[in-house]
């Protein structure tokens, strides 16, 4: 009798961590945003609501960035291949993350 209470108390502690987990992240407005790769100089980039991104021609990202998604708690950045550049996560008031090619720290910030 104790083990199943145990065992039922454990399953429904487990499973009501998980939605914390899975926190949805803060929406993304539009408008112009910082993006700082590595140690690079931070450059500009525009964002709209649609989930299109316009990079400033000074950015070196090394690939064009088109599009961006929200994740389950982050974000995505996409290249105009399809491809996933980064995913970035909530920190403080920036979202920070890493490349997926070459595992640069980037950092967006308004």
């Amino acid at each position: 009798m104790n083990k199943s209470r145990f065992l039922t108390l454990s399953f429904l502690l487990a499973i009501s961590g998980f939605g914390s987990a899975y926190a949805q992240a803060p929406a993304l407005a539009a408008g112009t945003y910082k993006l700082a790769i590595g140690s690079k100089a931070p450059c500009d980039l525009s964002i709209t609501a649609a989930g299109g991104i316009t990079q400033a021609s000074d950015c070196a990202t090394g690939t064009n960035l088109t599009k961006w998604a929200p994740t389950g708690s982050g974000y995505q950045l996409i290249s105009a291949s399809g491809e996933t550049y980064a995913i970035l996560k909530p920190h403080g008031e920036t979202l920070e993350g890493v490349t997926f090619a070459d595992q640069h720290k980037l950092v967006l910030s308004h």
